[in-house]
Parts: C-alpha cells; sequence; structure tokens
C-alpha cells in the first residue's frame, strides 16, 4: 500500500475521530466513554466507527429511521483529502502536522458551528496557544507575523461585530464574539501576510450563500434567518491551504 493511500485512509480515521469531539463537545461536555448515537443514543457497534462506510451502510439513519447528519462523513471526507493535499504539498514534515493540527481545530470548530450555532473558546484558545508553540519551535512562521495576524483578524472582525451590533439592535447578529475569536485563531495559525487571503476565501463563501438566500427570498420561499458564518471561514482557510497559499510562508 503506497505512502499516499495510508496518508488518505489516516485522514479518514482522523476525521472519525474529530466526530466523536464534535458531538461530544456540545452534546455531553467530556470526552471519555463509548460513543453512542446522536438519535437513539445506543452505544455505537464497531462497524459504526468506519469512516464514510459506516454512514452508508446505515443508509444515512439511525435504527429508529431518524437521518443522520450529512455532516459527520463530510468531515471524514474533507478530513482524508485535506491531508493527501498536504502531503503532495509539504510530504511528512513538520509543515505536515502543523496544519494537518490546524485544519483539525477549523473542522471541529465549524462543523460545531454548523450544528449549533456556537464556537467553543476553549478549543479556539487551546488551538493558538499549540499552533503559536508548535511554530516557534519549528521557526516556520516568524512568531511576530502570528502575533500581528491575530491581532489584526481580532480587530478586523471585532469592528464586524460592533457594526452589526448597531445595525441589527433587534435581530440575530450575523457576528457573534465566537468569529472574532475565530479570527484571532486564524490570524495565528497562517501569520499576518496570509491572514488577508485566508479571510478573503471565507468571506466570499458566505457572501455568495447569502447572496443565494436573498434571491431565493425575493420569490417568497422560506429562508433561513442565520448563516454559519463561522463554519464558512473554516471552510475557506481550509481552500487556500489546500491551494498551496501557505507554501511560500512556511519553512518545512
Amino acid at each position: 500500500m503506497g505512502t499516499p493511500l495510508l496518508v488518505m485512509l489516516s485522514g479518514l480515521i482522523l476525521g472519525g475521530l474529530l466526530n466523536v469531539l464534535i458531538v461530544r463537545i456540545p452534546r455531553e461536555g467530556r470526552l471519555l466513554g463509548w460513543p453512542r448515537c446522536t438519535r437513539t443514543g445506543e452505544a455505537l457497534t464497531w462497524w459504526q466507527f468506519i469512516p464514510v462506510v459506516g454512514w452508508v451502510l446505515q443508509r444515512g439513519r439511525a435504527r429508529n429511521g431518524q437521518p443522520l447528519h450529512w455532516i459527520y462523513p463530510f468531515v471524514e471526507i474533507v478530513c482524508g483529502v485535506m491531508l493527501l493535499r498536504l502531503y503532495q504539498l509539504y510530504g511528512l514534515g513538520p509543515a505536515f502536522y502543523y496544519l494537518t493540527f490546524v485544519c483539525t481545530i477549523l473542522l471541529v470548530t465549524g462543523a460545531i458551528d454548523w450544528l449549533y450555532r456556537y464556537i467553543y473558546t476553549a478549543v479556539i484558545f487551546g488551538g493558538v496557544i499549540v499552533a503559536f508553540l508548535f511554530s516557534l519551535v519549528t521557526g516556520m512562521i516568524d512568531w511576530r507575523l502570528m502575533i500581528l495576524g491575530a491581532l489584526a483578524g481580532g480587530f478586523v472582525f471585532l469592528l464586524f461585530y460592533l457594526l452589526a451590533r448597531m445595525l441589527f439592535p433587534s435581530a440575530g447578529v450575523p457576528f457573534g464574539l465566537g468569529d472574532v475569536y475565530l479570527a484571532i485563531f486564524i490570524g495565528t495559525a497562517v501569520g499576518f501576510l496570509h491572514l488577508g487571503a485566508a479571510l478573503f476565501a471565507g468571506m466570499i463563501l458566505a457572501g455568495i450563500v447569502s447572496a443565494g438566500i436573498l434571491v431565493v427570498r425575493a420569490t417568497g420561499r422560506p429562508t433561513p434567518t442565520y448563516i454559519a458564518y463561522g463554519s464558512y471561514l473554516c471552510l475557506g482557510v481550509i481552500l487556500f491551504i489546500a491551494s498551496g497559499g501557505m507554501g511560500a510562508g512556511l519553512t518545512p
């Protein structure tokens, strides 16, 4: 079995482990114990753990017939493809492991925000600390650029948050403080020089979806009143990394 295939399979398995966190952090507040079905609460069997295949074998439904969310196989597939892409870009050097960690934080945060409309500060700031220390030891990103990136990302999204509070005083605010914290992590992870491009990708995705919602709403059809902005930011940064956008900013 070739190394690329092993890397992708490892990514699928890692995605399955991330799904355990995605389920447990908001629902159970604990990490230990045997995983249970999100619909029935029953203990999962071994074959249900198989990435993607377990979901397909269940036909996307729990034993009681309720649908299982599509985001779980999505996380596994994205994680598998992402690790393969990072291997293609950086091999199995420090940059591979650093960006794998960054992407796992983004996947967990984006999935939880999509499902529960909440961003956990413990996950974000834990990620900030680990990313900063890892890069400090390996020297892949200048620590000063990481600090500048964190400050710039946090400042810009704090302005967005305050502006949204003024424009929508009695409605759901498009931006929350969680998005500010997420921007701080993104700024730390990619550094000041890449912050604009990394954030731009996610903002474009969110803008396209918002425009689509407005078009549908104009036809009189029911539309969501809220979009998980943090999820689009996370996906945008992952796409930016997969495109090789960090290539010039890392020292493998």
